[in-house]
């Protein structure tokens, strides 16, 4: 063999060399959420912020590999009336997932609401086994033999998965991926279980966050792989710390207060630990992968408004919620049902100009002064908000942002909303007609907490308190003392 003819084997048998750095990232339970969708400021999700991330770690490492535990497209059976819109979702969201690269992901029982038939025709690579360059992926028995061996547990969550972790360590499987919580919301928590037999991985639920594994193939590989501390670990070890010190220093000013010196100085001292802690823990350089054995490093990606939206990504969105208003609006053109009609002596919905028969006045002009106050409430552009994002006949969101849907008086389908758009005083308050006719009574004047909460759900509000949310609508002239305002 000629000098040449050496040096070009030797490199190209360094070009087939398998990575010594593979990074995995996982997402699961997204329940054919395309993006975040409510009233919270910075509500994490979203595709478009997803295919950003993605594409980011993948500048970092080109060998990495995106794969799911499942339950991707539904977040459960199929609502016949809204079937249209649910699966011009789930085809979206296989778009968009395509897009990003998904390599592999197991098939949830929520996948199938369609049937198989649609499951095979997203193009998606559902499987339950297989070899992805570096990585084996499938079910606990059928992980494929590869460097990397990842299972997925798609049964209910860590809990179930840290459960199967034995089975995983005698099966050789390197990482546990936990799926399939009983509901999208349930224990909806980014976790990694690193004192298991196998380390186990869960991610939040509706694409909140992704999962990202990092492993080194270094060294004796019959080692098995060293969990390196990564920056969620980090993360969560300086949240502890930070709510231990909280503690201590409520205890401290109890003590202060009741005269006991000596137990506030002890605690002093416990704060003074507490901080230098914080401080030693700040200043720890990442660990660095050992050279004598595999190792592996776990962390997670918030999907926050810190991270950017993928512009191509964000065309897809955007046709799709065209195409689900036309189609919509269309068939609430063409078939919308009236709403029922109230029983007997019943209330219903009129809207905040309209006079009941047998009234006398509306709610804008019998009431002024909480009318003005209303008037500068978010609650009073709820609707505006959906047509700036073209998305006032969505089935998604529409319900929560008019007033009456679905009940006497109030609007049935997205064709017939006018007059009652937007939170409007009866959405709280309950319907007036009867109010309207014969005052003070017929209506709540002081709304229970469970009246919010029928559209400040998790999904929508996650960060809905009671008591801070409601200081945002009430004033004077409105619930509260003082001058009332005019009328913008």
């Amino acid at each position: 063999m000629t000098p040449a003819v050496a040096i070009a084997s030797l490199l190209l048998s360094l070009s087939a060399a398998p990575p010594r750095h593979v990074t995995l990232v996982y997402a699961a339970d997204l329940g054919g959420w395309l993006e975040p969708c409510g009233c919270s400021a910075n509500q994490r999700g979203g595709l478009a912020r997803a295919a950003t991330a993605i594409a980011r770690i993948r500048k970092e490492n080109p060998d990495t590999v995106f794969v799911a535990g499942g339950d991707l497209l539904f977040g459960g059976p199929i609502d016949p009336e809204r079937r249209s819109q649910d699966l011009s979702a789930a085809r979206t969201m296989a778009e968009a997932l395509r897009v990003m690269g998904l390599a592999a992901s197991w098939p949830g029982e929520r996948d199938l609401a369609a049937g198989k038939r649609f499951l095979a025709e997203t193009g998606l690579p559902f499987t339950r086994s297989k070899r992805i360059g570096q990585v084996g992926f499938g079910g606990l028995g059928s992980v494929p033999r590869a460097p990397i061996r990842v299972a997925v547990v798609h049964e209910g969550g860590s809990r179930a998965a840290v459960g199967r972790a034995g089975q995983a360590r005698a099966e050789g499987v390197d990482l546990l991926l936990a799926a399939h919580r009983e509901g999208l919301l349930d224990d909806d928590a980014s976790r990694a279980v690193l004192d298991a037999a196998v380390p186990v991985v869960q991610v939040q639920g509706r694409g909140q966050a992704l999962a990202r594994v990092d492993f080194f193939l270094r060294g004796d590989r019959t080692r098995g792989f060293l969990v390196l501390p990564g920056p969620s670990q980090r993360a969560e070890e300086l949240d502890l710390l930070a709510e231990r010190r909280a503690e201590y220093g409520r205890r401290r000013a109890a003590a202060e207060a009741s005269g006991n010196p000596a137990l506030a100085a002890a605690l002093s001292g416990k704060l003074e630990s507490l901080a230098a802690r914080e401080k030693e823990l700040r200043a720890e350089p990442p660990p660095v992968p050992p050279t004598d054995r595999p190792s592996m490093q776990i962390s997670f990606v918030p999907l926050d408004d810190e991270v950017p939206e993928d512009p191509a990504v964000r065309r897809i969105l955007t046709r799709h919620y065209g195409a689900v208003a036309r189609a919509n609006l269309a068939a609430a053109k063409a078939g919308g049902r009236p709403c029922p009609d109230p029983a007997r002596d019943a209330p219903s919905f009129i809207g905040v100009d309209e006079v009941p028969p047998g009234g006398t006045r509306d709610c804008r002009n019998c009431h002024p002064a909480a009318f003005a106050s209303w008037e500068r409430t978010s609650h009073a552009s709820a609707y505006a908000t959906l047509e700036r994002g073209n998305r006032q006949f969505d089935l998604d969101c529409v319900s929560c942002h008019v007033t009456g849907w679905k009940l006497p008086g109030g609007p049935c389908d997205v064709a017939t909303t006018a007059g009652r758009r937007n939170v409007q005083c009866e959405a709280c308050h309950g319907p007036a007609s009867l109010h309207a006719i014969d005052p003070p009574g017929h209506v709540q004047r002081d709304p229970p907490p469970s009246t919010c909460t029928r559209c400040h759900t998790p999904e929508h509000s996650t960060g809905f308190e009671p008591a801070s949310f409601r200081s945002r609508i009430v004033g004077p002239g409105h619930g509260d003392v003082g001058k009332a305002p005019t009328s913008p």
